[in-house]
C-alpha cells in the first residue's frame, strides 16, 4: 500500500457567481470579546473571503470563531473572547459567494466512486474489521513523519494503566511519530505515579485496598517538589512512561485540568481558556490528529481542529481519528460538528501497543 495525500483542487474562481460576487462585509469590534450581531461563524471546511476583488483563504481556521481582515489584507481566525476593540470582523450569514464569503467542500473530492474522499464519514461498530484501517493509518502517519507532519496525540488516563501500552506509546514518541500530547492531570499522574512507584493509585494490580490513594497524591507531591514535571523526570526519579519519552525528545505536553480534579501536577492549566489556548497551539498546525479514550479531551481538540491545513502553501486535509472501546464515545465527535473522523471501536491499550507494532519494526 503506496499512500498519496490527496491534492487539493481549489475553486474555480472564473465562474460567474465568484468573479461577480462582492467583497465581504466587515464591521469594527467596539467592545473587547464582543463581535457585531451579524458575525459570520467559521466552520470546519476551507473558507473564503474576498477582500478588494481577491478571494483568501482562512489558513488557519476553528471552528465556531470569526475571520478578521488584517492590515496587509490577509484573514486571521480569532475566537470571540479574544477580539479586541478596532478588528475588523467579517459579517453575513450566507456562505455561497452572495456576500464575499464561500464555503467549499469539494476540495478534495474524487470522481472515482469506489474511493473514498478523505472525509471519514462512514459508519464504524464493533463488527468492523479494522485491518484495513490500521494499515491506512501505518501508512498516513509514515508520510506525516518523512514529510515534517505534526501528528498530535489526545490521550485519555487508561492509555496509562498498563506497562505495555506505556512502553508502546513510548517508543513513539522515541521515533518521531507524536509532535504533541494533549491530555489531563490523571493521565499524567497515572504515568508518573507507574514510572516512580510501579503504580495506578497505589494498587499493583487492578483491585482495591486499603491507603490505594497514597501514591497518586505522593506523585503529585513530588512533582510540586521538583517544581514542575520536566524537573521531577530530570532527578531520575521516573524510571519510564509517555512524558519521560515526551521530556526526553522535546515534545510538548499540555495538561488541561477539569472540576473534577483534586489536587494537581505543577504543569497543569487550572483555567479552561488558558487550556483551550495552550492547545490551539498545536491544533492550529496538526496534519494529524489521534484521540484515545477521553470524551471530552477528543471533542475539545477535534472542534479546535479543521478538516484541512495550509503547509508550505498547499492546502491539505488534517486527518482525525477516533479511538474508544465504546461506540457511543467514538460517535460524540461527529456529533459535535466534526464530521473528517474515522472511528476505530476497540480497547486503546491494545490499539497502541498494535500502532507501535505496526510502525517501528
Amino acid at each position: 500500500m503506496s499512500f498519496e495525500l490527496p491534492k487539493f483542487t481549489p475553486p474555480d474562481f472564473s465562474q460567474d457567481f465568484l468573479l461577480n460576487a462582492p467583497d465581504c462585509k466587515i464591521e469594527e469590534v467596539i467592545k473587547d470579546g464582543v463581535t457585531h450581531k451579524d458575525y459570520h461563524a467559521l466552520s470546519i471546511y476551507p473558507e473564503y473571503f474576498k477582500i478588494k476583488g481577491k478571494w483568501v483563504i482562512a489558513n488557519e481556521s476553528r471552528m465556531d470563531s470569526v475571520a478578521i481582515i488584517t492590515t496587509d489584507d490577509d484573514i486571521d481566525v480569532v475566537e470571540f473572547r479574544n477580539l479586541k476593540v478596532g478588528d475588523k470582523v467579517v459579517v453575513g450569514r450566507t456562505e455561497d459567494g452572495s456576500e464575499g464569503i464561500y464555503m467549499y467542500t469539494r476540495g478534495f473530492a474524487t470522481d472515482d466512486v469506489d474511493v473514498d474522499t478523505f472525509a471519514f464519514r462512514s459508519g464504524r461498530s464493533r463488527e468492523t474489521a479494522f485491518s484495513r484501517d490500521y494499515d491506512e493509518l501505518y501508512e498516513i502517519m509514515k508520510y506525516e513523519k518523512e514529510h515534517d507532519g505534526k501528528i498530535v496525540w489526545v490521550l485519555g488516563p487508561s492509555i496509562a494503566l498498563d506497562d505495555k501500552s506505556r512502553a508502546a506509546f513510548a517508543s513513539l514518541v522515541e521515533n518521531g511519530y507524536a509532535q504533541a500530547v494533549l491530555s489531563g492531570n490523571n493521565l499524567a499522574t497515572y504515568d508518573l505515579e507507574k514510572g516512580m512507584f510501579k503504580t495506578v493509585s497505589g494498587q499493583e494490580v487492578f483491585e482495591s485496598h486499603e491507603n490505594s490513594h497514597y501514591n497518586y497524591i505522593a506523585t503529585i507531591n513530588e512533582a510540586r517538589r521538583a517544581g514542575s514535571i520536566e524537573e521531577l523526570i530530570n532527578s531520575g526519579k521516573v524510571k519510564d512512561g509517555i512524558l519521560k519519552a515526551c521530556v526526553e525528545n522535546d515534545v510538548p505536553v499540555v495538561l488541561a485540568g477539569s472540576i473534577r480534579d483534586r489536587y494537581t501536577l505543577p504543569n497543569v492549566y487550572d483555567n479552561v481558556y488558558e487550556s483551550q489556548n495552550a492547545m490551539r497551539k498545536h491544533t492550529r498546525k496538526a496534519t494529524m490528529l489521534i484521540c484515545l479514550s477521553t470524551v471530552l479531551h477528543t471533542i475539545a481538540a477535534g472542534n479546535m481542529t479543521p478538516s484541512y491545513t495550509v503547509k508550505d502553501g498547499i492546502v491539505r486535509p488534517v486527518y482525525i481519528y477516533s479511538i474508544d472501546i465504546q461506540e457511543f464515545s467514538v460517535n460524540k465527535l461527529s456529533d459535535r460538528g466534526t464530521l473528517e473522523v474515522k472511528t476505530l471501536v476497540t480497547n486503546v491499550q491494545d490499539f497502541i501497543i498494535n500502532v507501535a507494532e505496526g510502525l517501528i519494526k
